[in-house]
């Protein structure tokens, strides 16, 4: 997981069909300097500072268990600053 702070929403026209119905939004990552694009789970507003993680366990963010691999998904918002999840 990497600590990062909402900076934005990303717009597309079209996604791919299993991201319908999911907001994605950018995060600029604290002390690095990149921004990655996660799937927001938590309704977080921009400025916002939140937890991102990465991988198989953005993918247990949104749906947990060992048949979750055919999610796409590399990037999930797992934790609000104020600690709600």
């Amino acid at each position: 997981m990497k600590r990062g702070k909402i900076i934005g929403e990303v717009w597309a026209a079209r996604k791919v069909g299993k991201l319908d119905g999911k907001r994605l939004v950018l995060v600029g990552i604290d002390g690095e300097d990149r921004v990655v694009v996660a799937i927001d789970t938590l309704s977080a507003s921009v400025g916002q500072t939140v937890l991102v993680s990465f991988g198989s366990g953005a993918r247990n963010v949104l749906a947990p268990g060992p048949h979750n691999r055919a999610l796409v998904c590399d990037a999930a918002i797992s934790l609000l600053e104020d600690g709600a999840t």
